[in-house]
């Protein structure tokens, strides 16, 4: 077990080394991992090379290409010393075929869910994301719980719901997101109507996310390697549809039921408070003295009068511009006291705990890829020099020869 805990560890290495576009060497795997030096050349020459390890401009330099794709269990099979590939169990084989139906259902559904023209789209989304839950839940107990778990006596599948109550806490805002999703699902004709879409989008991509985090949970890759679900068209905005014309057009059971629901979810949201329940669509006001820095622009006209409200919606794709690639080339552009590579940008990460924010004005995490902005190339830059200025050897107090601990 151990082991195998040691290679997935080197699993993790390598699949942040290929989303961030790191050209690495043995050194840098042994400093995040448990293995020797010898170990890991080992395992590059005789496992990865040329399959999912290529190399990067010489023979000590490697980069990455595929391992994002591969599972924890592939990637295991992948490491194993033994020549002749162990023969699956049926139950390990079951197990492989419910996550891949998983798979396929939570695919489906992000796919008929971001086609326009299909009317049908939020009722179909809802079964089939449901079903993709379902299938992952009881995947989870069978690997838990044993193939017997996850049949009544009656030789019944187990429900999603009471597979929900076997894996998740009552109060667990997944739980609680999911539950909701199954009663949209079991009250489709009433409430699966295009009037409800910008609610139903908020609980629709907390869904898909809390999806994913799960799926990378249990298998190690993510659901979707190397595309983006927090892209993809599940939120929209709009207002609260008008009970009157649903009525109007639908009838009156019909707008009694999405009454009540709307009241329900956001209460419900309230409550809770959690993005793993709802996703917000807000925007939050403060005085700055930048503008660059607000989500909101207010200008005011004479006596209140003529007032303008131009809202700026802040997309991490400009504000945090840099993958890590990006962000070397341009501290390296701007600096010519050390060359930085990505073994001392790293350290620096790990130093000064910027590797564990996912969302400051430093480093902001899409899907597990990170992004720098200008403001953290500036910080970078400035306390490089001042390490020069110092005449420490060393970048930011990351290495041996600092002394002195920079703020």
């Amino acid at each position: 077990m151990a082991r195998n805990n040691n290679q997935i560890k080197l699993a993790e290495t390598l699949r942040e080394f290929e989303v961030n576009g790191t050209i690495f060497t043995a050194d840098m795997i042994v400093e995040q991992t448990t293995y020797s030096k010898n170990s890991v050349n080992k395992y590059i020459n005789e496992k990865l090379l040329d399959k999912y390890v290529f190399h990067a401009g010489s023979r000590t330099k490697y980069r990455c290409e595929g391992i994002t794709a591969l599972s924890n269990e592939e990637f295991l099979a992948v490491m194993s010393q033994s020549a002749k590939a162990k023969k699956k169990t049926p139950e390990e084989q079951f197990y492989e075929k419910l996550i891949g139906r998983s798979l396929d259902a939570f695919t489906l559904a992000l796919e008929v869910y971001n086609r326009p023209s299909m009317k049908n789209r939020v009722e179909a989304f809802t079964i089939m994301m449901v079903n993709a839950w379902e299938l992952l839940l009881q995947s989870e107990i069978l690997k838990v719980e044993g193939y017997d778990k996850i049949f009544y006596d009656d030789d019944r599948s187990l429900s999603v719901s009471d597979a929900l109550k076997r894996r998740l806490q009552e109060k667990d805002p997944v739980r609680i997101n999911l539950e909701t999703l199954i009663d949209l699902r079991d009250q489709a004709v009433h409430l699966l109507i295009p009037e409800l879409q910008p609610q139903l989008s908020r609980l629709f991509q907390a869904t898909v996310l809390n999806y994913q985090t799960r799926y990378k949970n249990e298998m190690g890759n993510a659901p979707l390697a190397g595309q983006s679900v927090g892209m993809l068209s599940l939120v929209l905005d709009g207002p609260k549809p008008e009970i009157a014309l649903i009525q109007k057009q639908y009838g009156k059971h019909t707008a009694n039921s999405v009454s009540k629901f709307i009241n329900r979810f956001d209460k419900t949201a309230k409550e809770v408070d959690s993005t793993e329940f709802s996703i917000p669509i807000d925007y939050r006001l403060a005085l700055v003295k930048r503008e660059d820095e607000s989500d909101l622009s207010l200008s005011v006209g004479d006596e209140g009068e003529g007032a303008i409200i131009i809202t700026k919606t802040k997309d991490p794709e400009l504000t945090h511009p840099y993958h890590q690639k990006e962000a070397l080339d341009e501290i390296n552009k701007r600096q010519d006291i050390a060359f930085i590579k990505s073994g001392a940008f790293q350290a620096v990460l790990s130093k000064h705990k910027i590797k564990k924010q996912k969302k400051s004005e430093f480093r902001y995490v899409i899907d597990g890829r990170p992004r720098y902005s200008e403001k953290f190339i500036v910080w970078f830059v400035k306390k490089t020099a001042v390490c020069n200025k110092l005449r420490l050897y060393c970048v930011l107090g990351t290495f041996t020869g600092c002394t002195k601990k920079l703020s």
